[in-house]
């Protein structure tokens, strides 16, 4: 068993058949696309590689990010949960482009990898997966907007806010384990920062911050009453 990823026999994948796709498409699948099973924090797209599959995640959960490497910063676009796929994935096959995102599993995640030829062969063969496409586009360029005008418009206090709102919904949670690093490499500032306004978050009685786990500088935010229209940026 490799440590990175594990091959899986995609035939009756339980994911699969319950994605509202027609029975032919889900046979084709079946046959010409491959499920893999990836550990957390492995990188499944790199920004400059050509896309030859694109992924489709039936279990677990991949984080798409931009980078800065002169910098050392990176900003979070959005998240590819389960019954979904990669907008920027789908713009590099679609272009025949580089990507130019990063995608790395949040945590072991399930993929079913679809060969970039098919993806453009089904959208004019199969109505429910042009439908899945355009959604798909639709959905994401939705999540885009709203995280352009949070950068432009929302101060990092109320950003930190919404993220941890977001994260907690989306992992059905109240515990948090980030490092401050993570924070701000997903929002696009600094580790100074988040600690600040997590430190002001916490004395205001919304967060509380729990520390000694498996990592340096690893916490653990328990959230208490997170709702709030507060400004921590004192």
């Amino acid at each position: 068993m490799n440590t990175d990823k594990e091959i899986e026999c995609v035939k009756n994948e339980t994911e699969l058949q319950s994605l509202p796709l027609e029975e032919e498409l889900k046979t084709e699948m079946e046959s010409q696309c491959m499920v893999l099973t990836y550990n957390k924090d492995k990188t499944i797209v790199e920004a400059g590689s050509f896309m030859q599959v694109i992924p489709l995640v039936l279990k677990g959960s991949i984080r798409v990010f931009r980078r800065d490497c002169d910098m050392d910063r990176e900003i979070l676009l959005y998240y590819i949960d389960p019954g979904q796929t990669c907008i920027m994935s789908l713009v590099a096959c679609f272009g025949y482009s580089i990507s130019k995102v990063y995608a790395v599993t949040e945590k072991k995640s399930r993929l079913l990898l679809i060969p970039t030829t098919r993806v453009r062969e089904w959208q004019k063969k199969y109505n429910s997966w042009n439908s899945f496409v355009i959604n798909t586009f639709l959905k994401r360029y939705t999540e885009l907007l709203r995280a352009f005008d949070e950068l432009s418009f929302k101060n990092i206090d109320v950003r930190i806010q919404r993220y941890l709102e977001d994260y907690s919904e989306r992992n059905v949670t109240k515990s948090i384990k980030r490092t401050h690093h993570e924070i701000a490499n997903e929002l696009g500032t600094s580790r100074v920062v988040v600690s600040r306004i997590l430190k002001n978050m916490e004395n205001a009685g919304i967060v509380e911050l729990r520390r000694g786990f498996d990592q340096i500088e690893k916490i653990t935010i328990w959230l208490i009453g997170l709702r709030t229209t507060k400004h921590f940026l004192l």
